[in-house]
């Protein structure tokens, strides 16, 4: 996916979908955006991507082997 995504707000969302099979790849990439929870489960950490997290929300969203994380854009409100 890349750097190339557009916001309005300049504000992004990453989530994980159910098919997450806990690779770890996302916890290895950026271990201040992932994380695990009390069940070993990987889990977003931040509500909101930081600008300068950007660059590895993107990396982790691209090597997610089997495409669960999502980087959305925040709209605006």
């Amino acid at each position: 996916m890349g750097d190339d995504r557009q916001s309005s707000t300049g504000r992004f969302r990453l989530w994980i979908d159910d098919a997450c099979i806990t690779a770890c790849q996302c916890v290895l990439i950026d271990p201040e955006l992932f994380g695990f929870d009390d069940d070993g489960v990987t889990v977003v950490l931040v509500d909101e991507v930081p600008g300068d997290k950007l660059p590895s929300a993107s990396a982790a969203v691209d090597n997610c082997p089997i495409g669960a994380i999502h980087l959305d854009p925040t709209p605006h409100v």
